[in-house]
């Protein structure tokens, strides 16, 4: 098995430290308003020194369903996995993304419906296979998703030119960083009515500061949909994290949780989405798993 393999195959488990992340200080005052960039479609861009990526696309439905999109990254052949943590007792563990997984030779978007059904999928492309029953919007609270990138040269540049600009149907948000070994992208959707700080304010965002489990603050963007009666924002943040593994490009997102109370304990098993790009021996992969690709041979 090569090395990039083997990436491809096993993931550590990151999922149990996940879900304690939250806004800096949850207890106290409610915020008078709750200043987001409201827009159907963002565009998250990745600014490392001179080098200017873009990394993926939230876009926020009329239903009140999120859409993550990543149509930038130049690799299409990837697996998508509805896997599992297992329930070993332990915080570490290793989840295999075989468990669950189908081949696709597409780039695919990630939908989280407002009932918390959540899915793989690209009209025309790929059949929705890859699903499961995740957290409905209106009772999620806290880390959503996750995508990891390593080998920005593998996304299409952003043009400082031309990918610019803010308004209610596109907005372009540059996320800056060091330029890093790897990068990691954390969505995290709250009820703007549960959100408390600690002393008045009458007004808060579009960036707020989170307090990760491990003491560390970083700042984060604050998005909401335009449509009418919308609640909730999407909180990101992006932070430079160190290398994934030897493949020189990776593209990891997980999604899709069980709820909290699950995924934190370890001696449950706890299910989530995940997919990984690029596949290696991807001929191979797709004889032993096969593909949710349209075009396959059933």
């Amino acid at each position: 098995m090569t090395d990039n393999q083997e990436t491809s195959r096993l993931i550590p488990c990151f999922a149990r430290l996940r879900a304690r992340t939250t806004i800096l200080e949850m207890a106290g005052f409610q915020a008078a308003n709750i200043d987001a960039l409201r827009s159907e479609r963002v565009v998250c861009v990745v600014k490392a020194g001179e080098v200017m990526a873009k990394a993926f696309q939230i876009v926020f439905a009329a239903d009140g369903s999120l859409f993550i999109t990543f149509p930038y990254f130049r690799h299409r052949t990837g697996i998508l996995s509805s896997t599992s943590i297992p329930a070993t007792g332990t915080r570490q563990s290793e989840v295999n993304l075989e468990h669950g997984g189908k081949v696709t030779s597409h780039l695919v978007k990630y939908s989280h419906h407002t009932d918390g059904r959540a899915h793989f999928s690209q009209t025309g492309k790929i059949v929705t296979a890859i699903k499961r029953q995740s957290i409905a919007l209106d009772k999620q609270h806290g880390h959503i998703f996750s995508l990891l990138i390593q080998g920005l040269q593998a996304l299409d540049a952003a043009d400082p030119l031309k990918d610019v600009g803010a308004s209610p149907k596109r907005t372009i948000v540059n996320f800056e960083v060091e330029p890093p070994e790897a990068v990691k992208f954390v969505g995290r959707w709250f009820d703007v009515n549960k959100m408390r700080f600690s002393n008045p304010t009458p007004t808060i965002g579009p960036t707020l500061l989170t307090l990760d489990a491990d003491g560390a603050q970083r700042n984060a963007c604050l998005f909401a949909s335009p449509h009418a009666n919308a609640r909730h924002v999407l909180a990101v943040t992006c932070q430079a994290i160190p290398k994934l593994g030897p493949a020189p490009e990776v593209f990891m997102f997980y999604g899709g949780f069980d709820p909290p109370e699950i995924m934190t304990d370890p001696t449950k098993e706890a299910g989530f989405l995940a997919f990984l790009y690029p596949l290696s021996e991807a001929d191979k992969a797709r004889e032993r798993l096969g593909s949710v690709d349209y075009t396959a041979k059933a």
